[in-house]
């Protein structure tokens, strides 16, 4: 077999592979290997192996069977899933960041075992709501977003106004999001430790 072939053979499978999996559960950058099976791979999570990556390099959908609803739930509200990021883009990060302001108040809540179960679940689906929204977001990207070149006629449509000033738009509130979250190792250690049982089991 060719160089060619495998190389076309491992791109399908890996983007059969992203597709088959749960769509709420985002890949991760992992170096770490996965032994189950007498194997040396890539944890099954990462980029690298979920196609995620190479799906980015091809310029494939992200999310080719998602988000092709009219309307879309995010942090429980519906939304229009065409405009929602132009229209209401601060609204929606501002909604992002209560979110995580949400997660970091469980954190901090008393961990007896009793309430670790509850905590999981409130925590699983505060992170559910956040990883649906930052896949709308990349999806909308792809699917919607019209870059206007320096030659372009000026916007006179009010939605065309703010669908030109999205991008910047984007870069200020994810590097917002950026300057809240902080870096993972200026967590204080019962955040990184958190909703873990006294056999090191993550919940």
């Amino acid at each position: 077999m060719d160089n060619c072939s495998a190389a076309s053979m491992f791109l399908t499978d890996s983007l059969e592979m992203e597709l088959g999996t749960e769509w709420c559960k985002p890949p991760c950058f992992s170096c770490g290997f996965d032994n189950r099976g007498g194997g040396n791979h890539f944890s099954g999570e990462s980029y690298l192996s979920s196609g995620a990556l190479k799906r980015l390099i091809l310029n494939l959908d992200p999310l080719p069977t998602n988000f092709e609803e009219d309307t879309v739930e995010i942090f429980g509200i519906q939304w229009v899933t065409e405009t929602a990021l132009v229209n209401s883009s601060r609204v929606l990060f501002h909604l992002f960041r209560q979110q995580l302001y949400n997660l970091e108040t469980l954190l901090k809540a008393s961990c007896d075992f009793g309430k670790i179960s509850t905590l999981h679940c409130k925590a699983d689906n505060i992170r559910q709501q956040c990883v649906t929204f930052l896949h709308y977001v990349k999806v909308f990207i792809f699917r919607y977003l019209k870059v206007q070149n320096a030659g372009s006629p000026v916007p006179v449509h009010p939605y065309e106004t703010l669908e030109a000033q999205l991008p910047s738009v984007l870069v200020d509130e994810l590097h917002g999001l950026l300057l809240y979250i902080g870096h993972l190792s200026e967590l204080p250690s019962i955040n990184l430790g958190a909703f873990v049982n006294q056999n090191q089991t993550k919940v």
